[in-house]
């Protein structure tokens, strides 16, 4: 449910990663997702903050190969 009506507003952010968005922001607290449905400014900037650690993932993948091939094992 909570996830049903906060995708629409992360699309609208991040069209191109918003499914990746939305699983980490529903691991959070029930009662902070409620939050971020609430206030337009904390959503954005937890996409933000959701968005820079995907970063950080894709550039440490992109620089250990063998890294990366593990990872895809262990999926």
């Amino acid at each position: 449910m909570l996830g049903e009506n906060m995708y629409p507003l992360v699309e609208q952010l991040e069209p191109n990663t918003a499914a990746k968005v939305m699983g980490k922001l529903l691991e959070m607290d029930q009662t902070r997702v409620l939050h971020l449905l609430e206030s337009t400014d904390a959503l954005k900037a937890k996409v933000a903050e959701a968005m820079e650690v995907l970063r950080n993932v894709y550039q440490q993948q992109a620089s250990n190969p063998t890294e990366q091939l593990a990872d895809l094992a262990l999926n």
